[in-house]
């Protein structure tokens, strides 16, 4: 991997019956991510498959990333919806080219 930035795309696969509180702790915790020094962005969207979101993001590095998944927002948000997902969160990380 390279040292420059890192770009992230988490696929989400919400369980639907529990899709509104998925959406609230997804937001809250995206917002707290914008306030870290290493994001760059964060966004949550979804598209053609309503059951699958997608968090799109960007950290100045992975070592930015990699402090981010330590955060108290992202530790606790992650064990909050860890029975409210239909499957783990899928990452896949991408480097400039």
């Amino acid at each position: 991997m390279s040292s420059g930035p890192l770009f992230l795309i988490a696929v989400i696969k919400p369980d639907m019956a529990r899709a509104d509180a998925v959406a609230e702790r997804l937001r809250l915790m995206r917002d707290a991510t914008r306030e870290e020094p290493g994001n760059v962005f964060m966004e949550l969207v979804v598209g053609e498959e309503p059951d699958t979101w997608l968090m799109l993001e960007k950290f100045t590095s992975r070592e930015a990333w990699e402090e981010h998944m330590t955060l108290p927002h992202v530790t606790e948000g992650n064990a909050y919806l860890a029975d409210k997902l239909r499957e783990p969160t899928e990452l896949r990380f991408y480097v400039e080219k």
